[in-house]
């Protein structure tokens, strides 16, 4: 069985850069990763700070990024892939997902699958300014409804796009319940373009059920799956749990420095810290004890304290 592509997904707050950068100094498996998205801005200019994550000066080596953008406006559009492109980026995705309550409501994110002339016309944005094959979307089966995707997938057929990146789940699930397997087979049957499957990928059995059930599909994104365990990648490729003790407690350290040199004091730090660690705590035999003290810490020694004295062995 082939592995194909695995790409790390653009999980807000997360997986940002410098989630990329320690990941890149201590594991392996992955192939590319998606940015957390940028949002578009009014104007014809783009504020470097508003780009600072995804500068190629400071992103590591041997993982090629692709930045997301998350907007409504196709005029906006434009004016943000130029910024991207004056970086050097020839490649963007369009958030066509986020699940975001506040933010589908003002027709952004998955809420871009409602309106199909506003949908069309950031398409054409996007393949105008990239060029055929270097822009994508990431998408749900829907808001509401799972068929709204169906509807829209004649539009999104029209443009060269580089790929089409389906979450499985509509965007009122959010995160909860199960993808809906059924439901994505049936789109990846009628899609012409190249498939990213991203959704509850969280071990190598989930993967193998997967690649098994859709031979159709050779690109896989990991996200929570991967914060959760971050061996995940190469335990996909080796074929086997690569999990370790020390090499685990040298990239959470690092992380840790990484995440500290740049927040404004441990409440900031504490932020960061406590989001990794509602991910990573429910892998462990003890995982409720250990998120149960861990989120209510108020300063960095704290935190360190308790995972010192909490026995971390995987379940």
């Amino acid at each position: 069985m082939g592995i194909g592509t695995i790409c790390l997904a653009p999980l807000r707050g997360v997986t940002g850069l410098r989630f990329r950068q320690s990941f890149q100094a201590y594991m392996t498996g992955l192939d590319l990763a998606v940015a957390p998205f940028i949002a578009t801005v009014q104007g014809e200019r783009v504020k470097p700070e508003i780009l600072r994550g995804i500068d190629p000066a400071v992103q590591p080596a041997g993982l090629p990024l692709i930045p997301q953008v998350i907007g409504k406006d196709p005029r906006q559009l434009r004016v943000m892939l130029r910024a991207m492109k004056s970086l050097g980026y020839k490649q963007v995705d369009l958030n066509s997902g986020c699940p975001w309550p506040f933010v589908v409501k003002k027709g952004r994110g998955a809420g871009l699958l409602r309106d199909e002339a506003v949908l069309g016309a950031m398409l054409e944005a996007g393949c105008e300014e990239l060029g055929e094959g270097n822009f994508s979307i990431k998408v749900r089966l829907g808001i509401e409804e799972k068929t709204l995707l169906k509807q829209r997938l004649a539009l999104i057929q029209r443009f060269p796009l580089r790929e089409l990146c389906i979450h499985p789940r509509t965007a009122r699930q959010m995160y909860e319940g199960s993808v809906d397997l059924d439901a994505f087979e049936e789109v990846a049957q009628q899609t012409i373009l190249p498939l990213t499957y991203n959704g509850d990928i969280r071990s190598l059995e989930d993967w193998q059920r997967l690649a098994q059930r859709f031979p159709m599909v050779n690109r896989w994104m990991l996200g929570r799956g991967i914060v959760a365990n971050p061996f995940l990648a190469e335990s996909i490729r080796s074929g086997k749990d690569t999990r370790e003790k020390t090499r685990f407690e040298q990239w959470h350290n690092d992380l840790v420095a990484r995440y500290a040199e740049h927040a404004p004091g441990d409440h900031a730090l504490l932020g960061h810290l406590k989001e990794l660690w509602s991910y990573l705590a429910p892998t462990f035999e003890n995982g409720e004890k250990i998120w149960n003290s861990l989120k209510i810490v108020r300063t960095r020694d704290e935190f360190e304290r308790v995972l010192k004295m909490m026995p971390l062995r995987w379940k």
